[in-house]
């Protein structure tokens, strides 16, 4: 009795330990690392026009574009940062707030499977290797979780589905219970993230039928019923959708979701390929991926209830890699899940090699120690750790003074920097959606840009603010040469100017 106490007294102590990290790493020195950009104005912006306006929209001048489908996150993210901000006032700082729970909760469910499958001393390696993340920072535990994005709060319901998931086909819970339950924890991930759509129902519908084929560890309903869950939770989502917007608005937004589903999710082209092992690459998810996978495998040949657990891993994590690698445009951070997943049979892997007898003790055991340290430097974790404690300044907070300062209310401003949706309260016009899907067709894909496309830029602004993402899209080049502007302000990585006319 004295041993177990301290043994769970020991676990209790590591938990709370973990929180504590996970909190100072997420929380200090908000918002600056990493600094408010495009795709985070595009949630935050949806939840301040939401505070505002009771619109779920982009914001726009002239009719707030209700619910676009560039808005990739969904109400679970959305919602509650719009109510914050009702409550409060917009601001980037709030939005990240409203995050860090979700990345707590999603940290400790990660240990806790991490525990249940490779134990207590694999558990707490995998949570470090979650930490140190990955080369990129977009496709990594930390700066992701520091961020208003939907992947952080998604993984933390995906991993709570499997977590429940795992704990009914060993008993521990009512099993029909527990299906319901993992079945809407999925539902709620694929609803706020929509790439997990993808995700989740081919991962069910793998383990149902290598189940039926090998394992025999799950009934047809343990698999259905979560399956019927989800489905439903995403079908009352769409259902809402037209409700909000009507059938006619519906299938507009639709047809333009389509594009983007064609453009992002599932086409298959060489440059796409070339985009995803550029990844693969610079992750380092070669060298230290295919081995932690191949323990995986090893651990799931027999057919067992922990052969199976393992395998539900491996199928989770190779959907996504299957999915990102041959189908995806290869942006790094549809990469975030299989790279977390990843963590826990590398650190079973390591784990296993510590235990290998066959070695002699010393020399294992410095292997490990030195092929562990090797990974979190190589993956950046000193960097990362650094920037949270020193992170640097890339002007926005100046920026959206001098808007609210200088800029004329009733003033037009053109512009590709979303983040500036969320705090001031100028006319910004963005581009649509549609000219997005063409701007990444031609930066990513490397296909030529349509005629029409070449000058997005509104008729007649009387500003033009360019940031990171309208350096790189190159949107404004041709007016900036062709049109008498005068520079206004420039803070960090952003240029205001002045439409003279």
């Amino acid at each position: 009795m004295t041993l177990r106490l301290q043994i769970s007294s020991y676990r209790f102590i590591a938990l709370v330990v973990s929180v504590l990290v996970i909190g100072y790493l997420l929380y200090a020195n908000q918002p600056l690392y990493p600094p408010p950009w495009f795709d985070e104005g595009l949630n935050a912006g949806t939840a301040a026009t939401l505070a505002r306006s009771g619109l779920y929209a982009l914001p726009d001048p002239e009719k707030p574009r209700v619910l676009d489908p560039a808005i990739q996150t969904g109400p679970t993210v959305i919602v509650p940062i719009a109510l914050a901000y009702r409550i409060f006032s917009p601001d980037v700082w709030l939005a990240r707030v409203i995050v860090f729970p979700f990345a707590v909760l999603a940290g400790v469910v990660f240990i806790l499977i991490a525990r249940r499958l490779i134990g207590d001393g694999g558990a707490g390696l995998a949570f470090l290797f979650l930490l140190a993340g990955t080369y990129d920072i977009y496709a990594s535990f930390v700066p992701m979780a520091r961020q208003a994005l939907g992947e952080v709060p998604a993984l933390a319901y995906l991993l709570i589905g499997l977590l429940v998931w795992f704990r009914s086909l060993s008993r521990e819970a009512h099993a029909p219970v527990a299906w319901v339950f993992s079945g809407i924890a999925w539902g709620i991930a694929m609803v706020t993230k929509s790439q997990v759509l993808i995700l989740v129902p081919v991962a069910l519908g793998v383990i149902l039928a290598l189940d039926r084929l090998y394992y025999r560890r799950a009934s047809w309903a343990a698999v259905i019923v979560p399956g019927v869950c989800a489905t439903a939770c995403v079908a009352g989502w769409y259902a809402a959708q037209i409700a909000i917007v009507g059938s006619d608005q519906f299938q507009d937004n639709a047809s333009v979701l389509r594009d983007g589903f064609w453009l992002h999710i599932a086409a298959l082209d060489p440059e796409r390929w070339r985009n995803a092992l550029s990844v693969l690459w610079r992750t380092g998810w070669w060298l230290w991926g295919v081995p932690a996978i191949a323990w995986g495998v090893h651990q799931a040949r027999q057919p067992t209830l922990h052969g199976f657990v393992h395998a539900v891993l491996l199928i989770f994590l190779g959907v996504n890699l299957a999915w990102f690698a041959g189908l995806s445009i290869g942006w790094a951070r549809y990469a975030f899940y299989f790279l977390v997943l990843t963590t826990i049979p590398l650190a079973g892997a390591l784990i296993a090699l510590w235990n290998y007898t066959a070695i002699p003790t010393i020399r294992r055991k410095a292997i490990v120690v030195l092929l562990c340290g090797t990974y979190v430097v190589y993956q950046g974790l000193p960097d990362k750790v650094y920037n949270v404690l020193y992170p640097s300044d890339n002007g926005y907070r100046q920026m959206v003074t001098v808007l609210q300062r200088i800029v004329p209310e009733d003033a037009i401003v053109a512009s590709w920097e979303w983040e500036f949706s969320i705090e001031s309260d100028r006319r910004i016009i963005y581009p649509s959606t549609h000219a997005a899907n063409v701007y990444t067709r031609h930066l990513m894909l490397r296909q030529q840009l349509p005629d029409d496309m070449r000058n997005v830029v509104p008729s007649d602004p009387d500003y033009i603010l360019i940031g990171s993402f309208g350096s790189w899209t190159k949107i404004y080049d041709t007016y900036l040469t062709s049109r008498n502007l005068q520079l206004v302000a420039r803070h960090g990585v952003y240029s205001l100017y002045r439409v003279v006319k």
